[in-house]
Formats: structure tokens, sequence, C-alpha cells
């Protein structure tokens, strides 16, 4: 199935992007951007048509199976939004390889806005990556993540984010009211989460993750469970 969010859905799951980077660009002439989880790219195209060379953008998928640089320029066409004549005129976002939820390959204090939607749900070590976006963002950056759900789920492993301390169920939301740097909001159709520039440590350790769809073929995301200590 090719994977085709483009900005019209990332407005609905994240809210107003284009909000958002239009503020930035008010302090800076040119922003970086970065994907977690892009697949075949669509909302980093659409990125890209609409504000050209004041951004530059990267995406992150975990291996190529999962989108590729070819198949996001080749979709674009086919989906009307490129001319294949025109393609070499376009600086294309690129694509990187890896676990979102070990270490983003960026340096500290260097993105300006970090973007995740429906990709959340499939990372292992997911507080670890609410870190790392926390850690990459500068002070004025921003990241906005979609919840990590997967609603096509049967009731018991509906929750893919579980979070323990004194053998009892900590909900998410109250879990992470005393950092100060990572908050729920709400967008036109969702609850989303934000993240700004700075360091969050969550003082926790993943006790399992568990690949759900080992135990169902049909069955797509990794329920982590974490102790805090």
């Amino acid at each position: 199935m090719v994977k085709t969010r483009g900005l019209k859905e990332a407005n609905r799951k994240l809210g107003d992007i284009e909000k958002i980077v239009d503020n930035l660009l008010k302090h800076k002439k040119k922003i970086r951007i970065f994907e977690a989880g892009c697949g075949h790219g669509r909302l980093m195209i659409d990125l890209i048509l609409k504000y050209g060379n004041k951004i530059e953008i990267s995406g992150m998928n975990l291996i190529p199976l999962h989108g590729t640089k070819k198949e996001m320029i080749d979709n674009a066409v086919k989906e009307g939004l490129l001319q294949k004549q025109g393609t070499k005129k376009i600086k294309f976002p690129t694509i990187i390889y890896g676990d979102a939820g070990e270490k983003l390959p960026f340096k500290t204090d260097s993105i300006d806005l970090v973007l995740s939607q429906t990709a959340s749900y499939l990372f292992k070590n997911k507080l670890h990556f609410f870190e790392e976006v926390s850690r990459i963002l500068n002070k004025k950056g921003i990241g906005r993540i979609t919840l990590p759900e997967n609603p096509n789920l049967p009731n018991e492993f509906q929750s893919l984010l579980k979070i323990f301390k004194d053998g009892k169920q900590i909900n998410f939301e109250n879990f992470i009211k005393k950092h100060d740097k990572i908050k729920l909001v709400k967008t036109p159709n969702y609850k989303a989460i934000e993240i700004t520039g700075g360091k969050i440590d969550f003082d926790s350790c993943l006790e399992a993750g568990i690949n759900l769809n080992h135990l169902n073929k049909k069955w797509f995301g990794i329920q982590s469970v974490y102790y805090a200590k």
C-alpha cells in the first residue's frame, strides 16, 4: 500500500503545520525540518512545493522497504504533484534509515521542526524517541507527533504505551505533566504530542517491547511497557 500521508492529513492530525512553519520563518530565513516515519514522503513533497528553498527537509524510515527517495519522486509524478521533466530542478528531501526509537542522527539543538504522523506506534522505545526529539530541537523549535495508537487493534492492545510505577499503571498524560518540554495539544480531529527543544529525562526503563505483528499478521504496532523509577 502506498503511503501518501500529505499536508492535508498532517494538518488534521498534528495541527496547522503551515502556521507553525510560517512562525518559525519569522525568525530565520531557512529552517530545518525532520519527519520521523516519512513513508513515501508525500508530506515532505507538499512542504517542498509550498516553501521551496526556505526549508531543508529530511525524513527517516526504518528500512528502504518502508519508502525510498525514488518512490517518493515516482509517486509525486503519478499523483500529478510534479511534472516528470521538471524533477531535476527540485532539491528533493533526503531519506535516511534507522530506528527512530534509538538515536536520531542529528546534533543537539539543530532542528527547527520535527513531525511524525502515524508512526510512533511502531517505535519500540517510544519514550526515548520523545527524549531524542527534544534533544535535537533548538530553543524555538517544536515537535508534533501523533499519539502511539492504532485504532484497528483489539481493545486489549489499544494502549501501545504503558507506564507503571509502584505496581500501578500511570496515565500517559498524567505522567508527562511534570515535564515542561512535552504536553498534549488538541488538533482538528485528534490530540497530538507537542515537544519543545531542551532536555527531557523520563527516568524510566523499557521493560518490554511486544511486536503485535508477531502475534497476529493482521496487527501492526509495538506495545512498549515501561517502569518509572
